[in-house]
């Protein structure tokens, strides 16, 4: 408005001057209103194409920002953009824009610098944690190495002990036989001719008269048949049978009728049969006995 105005007033001070005449005066005038004139015109011009340009920027950096702020508008748990306000200019609206934007930028470092935390904190924790598997690691190995020793050391205590269970055994064996064999009594019951003519006894001492024999007395052969005897388990031996309950027996062996139980007892002689009260103790003198019937 203020150009066109200025233009116009320029043409009529021209045309005035003209009607006058044209003195130098008038020349000089013409020339600097012609020189004004085409200053202000070039000036006109350059602000015009300034101000479409600034327009052009502002409105690039709007829309950038826009495209920005689409961007961000997904990011959930940001700032969430206001209401336009149509009545501020393109620069006002454009500070607002950035405002928001900036926020949201602000809000968006926040949360990435506190991931960025969270991450070395977890890193860190990863790193105890990767130590702590590398020593159970190491632990493992080593349980694992010993395990193996106790392994083979249980497998030799395992030849070791069926070595032993086979030792055992046989001499369990062996045990049960010598038991068995050191349980065995023999005993035999009979007249004294008898038991004289098979061996079982001799007869020693005393005078050797016609009919009486004094000093005489009844011993166990020194060399025993065994086979004249009647072989017996003295662990289950409780009683030994004579032929005649009714006639007396005397022990001519090492036996003791006080570990015994008999009838009618006489010093080494008794009628019945012969109960053995205490086995140990009866056959420890000797593991022969001879009964011989009076």
């Amino acid at each position: 408005m203020n150009i066109s105005r200025r233009l116009s007033f320029a043409t009529l001070s021209a045309l005035a001057l003209a009607a006058c005449g044209p003195t130098q005066e008038h020349k000089r005038a013409d020339s600097a209103a012609a020189i004004a004139t085409e200053q202000q015109v070039h000036l006109a011009t350059q602000l015009a194409a300034q101000k479409d340009s600034l327009t052009r920027i502002v409105l690039q950096a709007d829309d950038f920002i826009m495209q920005v702020d689409k961007k961000m508008s997904k990011v959930k748990g940001l700032p969430k953009g206001k209401k336009k306000n149509d009545n501020l200019d393109p620069l006002a609206r454009q500070v607002e824009n950035r405002k928001l934007v900036m926020e949201r930028v602000d809000a968006l470092v926040a949360r990435a610098q506190a991931t960025a935390a969270q991450l070395a904190k977890a890193n860190k924790n990863n790193a105890g944690l990767r130590e702590q598997l590398a020593a159970d690691s190491a632990l493992i190995v080593e349980l694992n190495a010993t395990i193996q020793r106790q392994t083979a050391t249980i497998e030799g205590l395992s030849v070791r002990i069926d070595s032993l269970k086979s030792a055992t055994q046989q001499l369990s064996v062996q045990l049960a036989t010598v038991e068995t064999e050191t349980a065995k009594a023999f005993y035999v019951v009979g007249k004294e001719d008898d038991l004289v003519k098979r061996g079982v006894i001799v007869r020693e001492g005393g005078a050797n008269l016609l009919l009486m024999h004094p000093g005489r007395t009844l011993q166990i052969a020194r060399s025993l048949p065994v086979d004249e005897f009647t072989t017996v388990d003295s662990r289950g031996l409780k009683e030994i049978q004579v032929p005649d309950s009714t006639r007396r027996y005397r022990i001519v062996s090492r036996q003791s009728l006080d570990a015994a139980e008999v009838q009618d007892r006489k010093r080494n002689t008794f009628r019945g049969n012969l109960h053995i009260a205490d086995a140990s103790k009866f056959w420890a003198p000797s593991k022969y006995l001879v009964l011989v019937e009076q």
